[in-house]
């Protein structure tokens, strides 16, 4: 009997940065940061590599022309207000041209080339730096009209995604991919859209790899009031994904009971929901996807925050399990983490 053919092993990271406000002040800063903490990809096992930064990882470069004082207030909704004097005849004019259905989404549009410049640039280098193919996290921001084949950016409309792009080691745009499933009271709040672009994939050496942002790597909806609920994996396995990457931004307290439970036993942690609907979830009931790559963001903004603990998954005799994952979930310097995993399944 013929052997089957052995699969090349790839390095599998996922990157958990602790972000604060001085690092989107300066986009240098927020790419040597990163940098330096996925500078170990560079030094990895195999030739193949895949990277993942966390969900919402570049969205806040929209604060690199911020007024003094931002960091003085203490509301999210504090900060738009003292960004909307700031930049009114701009986010007047952007509301008007594009047809912004709110300030908010008015303020990311204005800010989006910048965004988008920074944003492009700091993941292009590292990309090409490393080798690797690197999942950019993603920002909120409207699609670009001129592509996705440079820095060069004018928004499509006002329309703001949750907008995920993927480098290849050529430094290139392999991919783009919004986020379908919006989070009820947090995403909805922003007045985000839903992408609609048909999902895609792209291959890492032998592999191939599909993109779910956060929610849409879940297996089931966080609440009943969302008939239009559909998780992403069962989507990216159909088109041959045997590894999915989530990058991931968690807005709920990580050890805290999660207030959006629906569990008849009552609320659960926020990271027992996590294991008990989330990706791990998913893979188990996609036979063909292998692994899983989930960086969590980490930061304290105003009166948000983002925890939460990093992990890569992957199916061991037919069971998923963890493989590896971050020290610590808070949200704190100490935390930072760089997770390393290879699949040679």
């Amino acid at each position: 009997m013929t052997k089957p053919l052995a699969v090349a092993p790839v390095d599998l990271f996922a990157v958990q940065p602790f972000m604060t406000l001085e690092d989107y002040r300066d986009p240098d800063a927020f790419a040597d940061h990163l940098g330096r903490l996925g500078a170990p990809v560079a030094n990895r096992a195999h030739e193949a590599a895949l990277v993942v930064f966390p969900e919402d990882v570049a969205t806040f470069l929209a604060l690199a022309a911020a007024p003094a004082g931002l960091d003085q207030v203490a509301t999210l909704d504090d900060a738009f207000n003292l960004l909307g004097r700031r930049f009114l005849p701009q986010l007047l004019w952007t509301r008007a041209r594009h047809r912004a259905g709110s300030m908010e989404a008015a303020f990311f549009t204005t800010a989006a080339p910048s965004v988008y410049r920074a944003w492009y640039r700091t993941f292009s280098r590292l990309a090409q730096r490393w080798g690797a193919t690197v999942v950019a996290g993603s920002a909120l921001i409207p699609a670009n009209a001129l592509g996705y084949d440079s820095e060069a950016y004018r928004p499509r409309d006002a329309q703001v995604l949750n907008l995920c792009l993927t480098f290849g080691p050529d430094g290139r745009v392999w991919d783009h991919t919004g986020k379908v499933n919006l989070v009820p009271t947090q995403e909805d709040r922003l007045h985000l859209a839903p992408d609609v672009k048909p999902r895609s994939v792209y291959s890492v050496g032998p592999h191939t790899v599909g993109t779910a942002i956060c929610y849409d790597a879940f297996h089931v909806a966080h609440t009943s009031h969302e008939p239009r609920f559909a998780g992403q994996v069962p989507a990216l396995a159909a088109l041959g994904a045997t590894i999915i990457a989530q990058p991931s931004a968690n807005p709920w307290w990580w050890d805290q009971p999660w207030p959006l439970d629906r569990s008849p036993s009552g609320p659960r942690l926020r990271r027992e929901q996590w294991m008990d609907e989330g990706l791990l979830a998913a893979m188990q009931a996609a036979p063909s996807i292998r692994a899983g790559v989930n960086p969590q963001l980490l930061a304290r903004l105003w009166d948000v925050h983002f925890d939460g603990r990093s992990m890569i998954l992957a199916r061991q005799d037919g069971t998923v399990e963890v493989m590896a994952h971050a020290p610590r979930s808070d949200a704190h310097p100490d935390s930072e983490a760089l997770i390393h995993w290879s699949l040679t399944l």
